[in-house]
């Protein structure tokens, strides 16, 4: 439980963060930005984590150490880096601060590192702070943009929103419930092979979902998605990549899928109302 603290505290920073971002500023923005964040923070730890095995986690939450390694990896990518990077954009945060900021980061890091319940495997902290120094400055970049946004703005925003909320499903339905586990031999590890592999299904599908929710979001196209959802997990089964529990079905997945979908919806026209 010790270890778990440490992360539970960074989720309080985010949400902290978050709040003073709702109440003091123009908070659709800021919430694109934040979404636009958390989805090149999530893109970059399908490549450097569950690909490459950068570094570990130890939060002490699962018994398999590769769910401990992404429940550790979205407390981070998920909530507390995009939640700063979105605080340091909307308040127009100074330079000087930044490097406070980042250096406080580092800071984290290196805490964590002592601590024992964070682990480098080749990565380095130094890493992170030129990761994050040039963030700051995409960052500020878009959130410029998102106030008179193009079509190229609101699609990459929503995709992120797609492959972050939807994985983030996804891992849960597997961590938690253990519904399902696809088994696709990339790895020789068969927790690794399906993160790989449903973070990968995702990456590729929220193209089309994003299409769906921005320009076609009516009936017919939504009952094709539904449908062919449904064709491609049967499909899964079939081919012996994908199984699920006893207790669960299919179907089960497309009409999560559906409320997904009238979900990032609303986020879509909150966010976008002029477009």
């Amino acid at each position: 439980m010790s270890n778990l603290i440490w992360f539970l505290g960074l989720v309080l920073i985010s949400i902290g963060l978050i709040y003073i971002t709702y109440i003091r500023t123009e908070f659709r923005h800021n919430l694109a930005v934040y979404f636009f964040v958390m989805g090149l923070s999530f893109l970059m730890e399908y490549i450097v984590l569950i690909l490459g095995d950068a570094y570990s986690y130890y939060p002490k939450l699962f018994s398999i150490q590769w769910y401990d390694d992404v429940f550790g990896s979205s407390i981070s990518q998920a909530f507390f880096i995009p939640s700063v990077l979105m605080a340091i954009a909307a308040f127009r945060i100074r330079f000087r601060w930044i490097i406070f900021i980042i250096a406080a980061i580092y800071g984290i890091e290196e805490l964590f590192l002592w601590l024992g319940i964070y682990q480098h495997n080749w990565w380095k902290s130094w890493f992170t702070t030129i990761i994050l120094f040039a963030s700051v400055f995409i960052i500020k970049w878009w959130r410029n943009r998102v106030e008179d946004p193009t079509f190229f703005i609101q699609f990459i925003t929503v995709y992120m929103a797609i492959t972050t909320i939807f994985q983030g499903i996804s891992f849960g339905l597997t961590s938690i419930l253990g519904i399902h586990q696809y088994n696709i031999g990339w790895f020789e590890s068969p927790y690794q092979d399906h993160i790989a592999f449903s973070v990968l299904v995702w990456i590729i599908y929220a193209l089309l979902l994003t299409i769906i929710i921005i320009r076609y979001f009516r009936f017919k196209w939504m009952a094709l998605i539904f449908f062919a959802d449904l064709a491609f997990h049967c499909f899964m089964m079939k081919m012996d990549i994908l199984e699920i529990r006893a207790f669960w079905n299919p179907i089960y997945f497309s009409m999560i899928l559906m409320l997904l979908l009238m979900l990032i919806r609303k986020l879509n026209n909150y966010m976008f109302p002029s477009i």
